[in-house]
């Protein structure tokens, strides 16, 4: 049996080589990967806009005549005399040559003749060509996920392109006769660890349900195309199980507790793990091995503990851990740990208690991995 992070090093070997395609900015998505710079080609705004509704002059004068209207959407680069002046509306481009933006509360119009009151001219109301952002500016996003913030300004720009990193593909098989309409349990398992892989923008090509029945379960795996199919169930010795031919057998159990049953095969450069149909095994498996997996696929690193704590300040019997094990447990600023006392691989009460993970590798340092949700 395999050490769980020997295995994972084991079938990082077959992770696909990631790609790279060019997006739009326009287009990009919350959570995009992105490893690249974004550089403007031009100042944003590019013009300068008017700060209020009213009339843009070149010079201080008692009245103007009305000579057009500036827009929002197009630049029109009026030639104005000093007398002669233009609408605008708030955002309006402006040609350079405008000085002031005159509110509308400070002039009376009359037809196309405008009165100018009390007005001191000290504020110009214009906002510059490049206030925002100037043109070479660059925005660097390397290996890492787009945020919220982020994707509201790039979103905004236009015509520049940027490369994204695709994302692990997944397919998922849940298999068992005991989820029936009968039957009071639902196959939970495959819910959770298609939330988890959404969470972290990982693709989904498909999640299903199937019978016992090695027939159906040999033609999804045959007919898979995703870079990770994962079959819940089907890791035991009972007969209800099965064992596939034309599959490089990889691992073959793990010397851990709860995830012992689990199998990884290769065909046809595509990875298929076999977790056991145990939540908690499930859970480990999926915060633990498919963490590893993505972390490795996105930014080529590996999984990291938040802590450690020295296991003779911990009140647990580890004795009777007969196996590397994932414990279940809640730590409290970071020292104050607690492992739960009942770590049976059923116990699925656990999961929702536990914000941490605590790995027992037979020394006397136990590593902390915490989990938010």
């Amino acid at each position: 049996m395999d050490d769980i992070f020997n295995a994972i090093g084991l079938i990082e070997n077959y992770l696909p080589k990631p790609k790279f395609t060019l997006k739009k900015t326009s287009s990009l998505k919350y959570n995009d990967f992105i490893n690249d710079q974004i550089i403007l080609k031009k100042n944003i705004p590019p013009f300068n806009q008017s700060a209020m509704d009213g009339i843009g002059v070149t010079s201080i004068q008692e009245t103007y005549k009305l000579k057009g209207k500036a827009l929002l959407d197009k630049y029109i680069d009026y030639k104005l005399q000093i007398n002669e002046c233009i609408m605008v509306k708030t955002g309006s481009l402006i040609p350079n040559s405008i000085r002031y933006i005159i509110p509308c509360e400070m002039y009376f119009q009359n037809k196309n003749i405008f009165h100018i009151l009390n007005y001191n001219f000290k504020n110009t109301f214009i906002r510059k060509k490049g206030h925002i952002f100037k043109s070479g500016q660059k925005f660097v996003l390397k290996n890492r996920n787009l945020n919220k913030k982020e994707l509201l300004i790039f979103n905004s720009f236009k015509n520049i392109s940027v490369k994204i990193q695709n994302n692990l593909t997944f397919k998922i098989i849940s298999t068992g006769n005991e989820f029936t309409k009968k039957h009071f349990l639902n196959p939970t398992n495959a819910s959770y660890l298609e939330s988890y892989l959404k969470s972290r923008n990982q693709k989904i090509d498909k999640n299903i349900h199937i019978k016992d029945s090695q027939k159906l379960l040999e033609k999804e795996l045959n007919n898979s195309k995703s870079n990770i199919t994962i079959v819940i169930g089907g890791t035991g010795k009972s007969e209800d199980d099965f064992d596939f031919k034309n599959f490089k057998l990889l691992i073959n159990g793990l010397n851990l507790k709860p995830g012992k049953p689990f199998k990884a095969f290769i065909k046809n450069k595509r990875i298929f793990l076999f977790f056991p149909g145990n939540p908690c095994s499930s859970f480990v498996l999926t915060n633990i091995l498919i963490n590893s997996l993505i972390l490795q696929f996105k930014f080529k690193k590996k999984l990291i503990f938040d802590d450690e704590i020295d296991i003779k300040k911990i009140k647990f019997n580890f004795n009777s851990l007969m196996r590397k094990s994932f414990l279940f447990g809640f730590i409290k600023d970071n020292q104050d740990l607690k492992i739960f006392s009942n770590q049976e691989s059923s116990n699925i009460s656990n999961i929702l208690k536990a914000n941490c993970l605590i790995y027992y590798n037979k020394t006397q340092k136990l590593k902390i991995f915490k989990i938010n949700d």
